[in-house]
Parts: C-alpha cells; structure tokens; sequence
C-alpha cells in the first residue's frame, strides 16, 4: 500500500530549508526527477543534503573572508588616519599656547600703556603746576622790570662814567 502511495505523487520541484551559520536560514532547491523526496532513497536525500550544505559552507567562506578583508581595510585606514589627526592636534595644542602668549603678551603691553598713561597725566599735572607758580613769579618780574625808571638809570650811569673817567685818569699816569 505504501508503494502504490509513492507512485501516485506528481512530479514536483522540492525546496529544503537548511540552517547556515549565522542563525541565517538557506532555502535550497532540489530538482528530483522522480516523483518528489519520498521517492528518493536516504541515501540520494543524504547526498543531496551534503551537496547543499558543502555549497552553504563555502558562501560562508566567502563571507567571513570578505569580512575580515573589509576589517583589514578599517584597520589600515585607521592606522594612516589616527597619526594625522593626532599630529593635527598637536599643532592645534602649539597655536593655542602661542595664542596665550600673544594674549598674555597683550595684557602686559596694555597694562604697561595704562601705566604710562598715569605718568603722562601726573607729569601734566605737574607741568601745569609749574607754569602756573612760574607765571606768577614772571608776571611779578615783568612787573618790577616795568617800574624801572629807565630814563633815571641812564641818567645814573652817566654820573657814574662821569666820577670813574678822573679816577681813571689818574691811576693811569
């Protein structure tokens, strides 16, 4: 009875499920050209089966060949990336510690200007005190010079050559 079951079935194309690495699942077709799987022996499915599983395995090959490729390039992009940006830093780190010292640099030079500033303002200051007490010793000079009788001085110093002329004379002999 079961041999008359197994030639009833119809000729069909028949796909097995196949659990590949990865947890990753493989539908592979099996063309039969007898009448399904149930015709087939343990022994045809068996060898079917290995076939399957021989091809699965080497696309996994493949795959985690590529992988490790695909790593290898990240790792040597990384080893060429990695120094450049480390030495791009330590340039960067250089121009900020010259830009402080520009800046610290600044700071003195500006409180040296506020300083000098101060001085100039004291040194006006005192200028100004100076004209000020030198004007009024001037105005007092320029009025004592004002009050000289110049017409009674030149009068005086002619009397004096007039009395010093004889005495001249007389100690010339």
């Amino acid at each position: 009875m079961a041999e008359n079951n197994e030639t009833n079935l119809p000729e069909t194309k028949t796909e097995i499920t196949v659990e590949a690495p990865k947890d990753a699942e493989t539908v592979v077709a099996v063309n039969t050209t007898k009448k399904g799987l149930l015709a087939l022996s343990d022994r045809e499915l068996l060898i079917e089966l290995v076939k399957e599983q021989k091809k699965a395995s080497r696309r996994s090959l493949i795959s985690a060949i590529a992988l490790v490729a695909i790593c290898l390039i990240f790792a040597g992009a990384i080893l060429i990336i990695v120094p450049k940006i480390v030495s791009t830093l330590n340039n960067a780190y250089k121009a900020i510690d010259s830009v402080q010292t520009v800046v610290a640099n600044a700071d003195k030079a500006i409180t040296s200007v506020e300083q000098s500033l101060t001085g100039i303002d004291e040194m006006v200051k005192n200028v100004d005190k100076v004209v000020v007490d030198n004007s009024e010793a001037v105005t007092k000079t320029v009025e004592k010079v004002s009050n000289i009788d110049i017409a009674a001085l030149n009068k005086s110093i002619k009397d004096l050559a007039d009395i010093i002329e004889p005495l001249a004379k007389f100690f010339r002999r």
